[in-house]
């Protein structure tokens, strides 16, 4: 048999064996590495297994940036792949929505269906969200003061009250300063109203009972969504709308429907209050734009209202109906293009007379904050205190969001004379 090669250090014995033949036993050792030729050398043997793992250690080691690289290059692939994806998802639901709205200026759907969907994604949304993190967080303050300033004027102890559309039951704590003994909410999104529950029971020290219900409070009679639950004490002493009223003026059929469900909930003295945009703030902006303007539209960086036609402007600045006059509303981290309607304000408080309601006062944010912040600035908390303050030590809004919120909505309250006969 042929010499055999000097074994490389960085192979072991038993395959350098496998691969040239074991030679035989009187044969010499190749090379004084031979630990198996020569069996004196055995003791060697762990000193060069050791060194053969360490060489072969380096050898990987060598190897493994080259790996690392790959991978790297894999997940940067799999991070575009997945941004791709996501892009792709928001245009199709941006093309979507934007179809659906088309067909709600139509009146081919019922816009009902876009503002159920909206509110279970933002319920969603604002579960993952840090609320302090808000770019709108100075606008919500001022609107949660709003809320309290009203909910105090008109509220007292022992009160039963209806809130329709209570979303996520934002103004639970509210009501429980004003120590009422009941609570019924109605909202047709069931995912708000499975918050509304979470924020309930995590709730300590509210002393009055709480009813949260899923229903449509504004295209059937309150009774089907209220059949179910016994216990509410009907009738009540306040119903509340924040924020909502505007989703039932699309049609003059829906807009009856709601007020006969107030009408028909309320005791004979007893309050309806609430917040909505304001008719005449929005005449004020569409004023000043040209009729031939096909989709008339204003705006800041917090929020913006789009027209789906020119009606209004070529109807000699009237609207043709005082239903179903819709516009598209995006306000920054809040609402995302969605579907409402002019509440023209002489209408509501027409209706509100038929429905045996009187109206007490109506007035626009900024003027109803000038007049009864001096009452409460010694009421808030610290922290919504501190969350109203401006830049110039005053209180309020300012910037961008003070024309989204001071005048952009209005407050109003009326108060039942008399029952509705039907």
């Amino acid at each position: 048999m042929s010499a055999r090669p000097e074994k490389p250090v960085w192979m072991s014995q038993e395959v350098y064996d496998r691969q040239y033949g074991i030679p035989e036993r009187n044969n010499k050792p190749q090379n004084k590495n031979d630990s198996i030729a020569d069996p004196s050398k055995k003791d060697d043997e762990p000193k060069l297994n050791e060194a053969n793992g360490q060489e072969m250690t380096q050898s990987s080691e060598s190897q493994k940036p080259i790996f690392r690289i790959a991978k790297r290059k894999h997940q940067q692939f799999d991070l575009e792949e997945k941004q791709r994806r996501i892009e792709i998802s928001r245009l199709r639901d941006e093309q979507l929505k934007k179809h659906e709205i088309e067909l709600a200026a139509n009146r081919t759907i019922n816009v009902d269906q876009i503002v159920r969907q909206h509110y279970n994604e933002r319920t969603f949304i604002a579960n993952k969200a840090r609320r302090n993190l808000s770019p709108i967080i100075k606008l919500r303050n001022f609107n949660n003061a709003i809320k309290y300033m009203l909910i105090d004027k008109y509220t007292r102890p022992g009160d039963v009250v209806l809130e329709l559309g209570c979303g996520k039951g934002g103004d639970l704590r509210k009501y429980g300063n004003a120590n009422i003994s009941q609570f019924i909410g109605v909202d047709i999104s069931n995912a708000s109203i499975q918050e509304a529950h979470k924020r309930y029971n995590s709730m300590r020290n509210l002393s009055f009972q709480v009813i949260l219900i899923t229903g449509d409070c504004f295209g059937e009679s309150l009774g089907v969504a209220v059949e179910s639950f016994p216990e509410c004490r009907f009738p009540c002493n306040i119903v509340s709308l924040q924020f909502c009223l505007h989703y039932a003026f699309e049609t003059e059929e829906k807009a009856r429907r709601t007020l006969l469900n107030i009408s028909k909930s309320l005791r004979i003295g007893g309050h309806f209050f609430g917040t909505i945009p304001d008719s005449e703030f929005i005449r004020y902006k569409l004023n000043k734009i040209s009729p031939e303007v096909e989709k008339p539209s204003w705006g800041n960086s917090i929020y913006k209202v789009t027209f789906e036609n020119n009606e209004y402007l070529k109807n000699d600045h009237e609207f043709p109906s005082p239903f179903g006059q819709m516009y598209v509303y995006w306000l920054e981290d809040a609402i995302d293009n969605v579907p409402e309607y002019v509440v023209p304000f002489e209408t509501l408080r027409s209706l509100g007379d038929e429905y045996g309601l009187e109206l007490e006062l109506q007035m626009p944010f900024n003027k109803f904050f000038v007049q009864e912040i001096p009452h409460w600035i010694d009421k808030f908390s610290p922290r919504l205190k501190e969350g109203l303050q401006r830049s110039d030590g005053k209180y309020g809004v300012e910037g961008d969001e003070k024309e989204a919120a001071s005048y952009f909505y209005t407050m109003f309250a009326f108060r039942k004379v008399k029952d509705y006969v039907e």
